[in-house]
C-alpha cells in the first residue's frame, strides 16, 4: 500500500510539472507493459486515440512552454488541469491494487502534490522571467520535461527510490528558499 501512495505522490509531482508528459508516459507504459496496470481508466490511457491526444498537447506544451509570455498563460490555464490529471493517473494506477477508501486517498494525495509542484513551478518561472527576462526560461522547460519524464517513470517502477527523489527536491527548495532570503536581506 505504501509503494501505491508513492506512486500516486510521484505521479502527482510529474503532472504538476507536465501532466502531458507523465499521462504520455504512464499510457505508453500501460501500452507496452499491460500486465503492470489494470482497470478501465488504465485502458483509457493505454489507448490510441488518447495516446495521440495526449502526445499532441504534449507537443503544443513543449512549444508553449518555451515561450515567456505563452508559458505563464499556459500555466494559468493549467492550474486546474495538472492537478486533475494527476489525480486521474493516480486513480488508473492504483485503484486494481488497493480498497476504494484508499484510491481516493492517492487520488487527493496526487492532486494535491500537483498542485503543489504546479505552484512552485509557476512561482520559479515568474521568479526567472523577472531575473533574466525570460531567457532562462527555455532551459528550465527543458529541465521540467526531463524531470517530469524521468519522475514518472520511478514513480511506476520504483516508487521506494521517490523517497530519494522527494528528499533532493525538498532540500533544493529550501536552499533555494534561503538563498532568496538571504538576497532580500
Amino acid at each position: 500500500m505504501i509503494a501505491s501512495l508513492l506512486t500516486s505522490a510521484g505521479l502527482g509531482i510529474g503532472s504538476g510539472i507536465n501532466a502531458y508528459a507523465t499521462l504520455l508516459v504512464f499510457g505508453l507504459l500501460t501500452r507496452w507493459q499491460p500486465a503492470l496496470f489494470h482497470g478501465d481508466l488504465a485502458t483509457f490511457f493505454s489507448s490510441t486515440p488518447v495516446l495521440i491526444a495526449v502526445g499532441a498537447m504534449y507537443i503544443v506544451e513543449f512549444v508553449a512552454d518555451k515561450i515567456p509570455a505563452v508559458d505563464h498563460i499556459w500555466d494559468l490555464v493549467h492550474t486546474f488541469i495538472r492537478p486533475a490529471a494527476g489525480a486521474l493517473v493516480a486513480w488508473a494506477a492504483v485503484s486494481d491494487r488497493l480498497p476504494h477508501g484508499v484510491v481516493i486517498l492517492a487520488s487527493v494525495i496526487a492532486g494535491t502534490a500537483a498542485l503543489g509542484a504546479h505552484m512552485t513551478k509557476a512561482s520559479v518561472r515568474a521568479a526567472s522571467t523577472l531575473t533574466t527576462a525570460g531567457f532562462a526560461n527555455p532551459l528550465l522547460s527543458l529541465g521540467e520535461d526531463v524531470f517530469a519524464f524521468g519522475n514518472t517513470l520511478v514513480a511506476l517502477l520504483l516508487p521506494w527510490l521517490l523517497l530519494v527523489v522527494l528528499a533532493a527536491l525538498l532540500v533544493f527548495f529550501v536552499r533555494i528558499r534561503m538563498s532568496a532570503r538571504r538576497q532580500s536581506l
